[in-house]
């Protein structure tokens, strides 16, 4: 099980809610933007709110952008959580064209609806349906989340590479990427920290299984 966390702090967002999942998890945290921790780390979590490009800009500034996707090839644990999972991508359309982190093949545009009754942003509740993968750990992440409530805040959207994406919600009949990733790579649309029981129950699967 993994015992320590470090979340790259790249000025994105209010990491307080994110550091007391984590505690709940029995977890310890360490909030960084210096290199040489992030590098030295056994998992990082890469969390995130707000426009893709602005945070594309300050991981740049920090120059912490190829140390991240460095450490995504030692085969250790990286988790992405909404607008971070979103930076794991190769390129965003949101606001202008912004490169990504490229670790994860596809883009992120933004979610288009016809009907009225389906809003963007999408804020709220939805049940996740998943898609098998040979992987046992990623399996794992997968059951925990199967048709199961998580909390949303997005008017972008992920479009993956079909074997990247490992759960999805339907909205307006369109499958919206949930969950993406491979091997040690995950990736969570929704907020783990505001979804509750479910969510607590994704982080602490994620914190036993990698």
């Amino acid at each position: 099980m993994i015992k320590k966390v470090t979340i790259v702090d790249s000025g994105t967002g209010n990491l307080l809610s994110v550091i007391r999942a984590f505690n709940k998890c029995g977890a310890s945290v360490e909030v960084t933007n210096k290199t040489s921790k992030i590098k030295n780390a056994s998992c990082i979590i890469l969390p995130g709110d707000g426009a893709f490009g602005h945070a594309t800009k300050l991981l740049n500034k920090l120059e912490i952008s190829q140390l991240i996707k460095d450490f995504s090839k030692t085969g250790k644990p990286v988790l992405g959580i909404c607008l971070g999972m979103q930076l794991l991508f190769s390129k965003s359309n949101e606001f202008g064209t912004y490169k990504g982190l490229n670790i994860l093949n596809g883009k992120i545009e933004k979610i288009k609806t016809k009907n009225l009754n389906y809003k963007v942003p999408v804020i709220g509740w939805n049940k996740i349906k998943v898609i098998e993968v040979k992987n046992k750990s990623t399996n794992a992440i997968l059951k925990c989340c199967k048709d199961k409530l998580f909390y949303f805040v997005h008017s972008f959207q992920a479009f993956a590479k079909k074997n990247e994406q490992l759960g999805y919600y339907i909205y307006e009949e369109k499958k919206i990427s949930a969950i993406v990733g491979k091997d040690n790579i995950i990736g969570a649309q929704f907020h783990p920290e505001k979804s509750g029981k479910n969510g607590l129950n994704f982080l602490n699967t994620f914190l036993k299984k990698y």
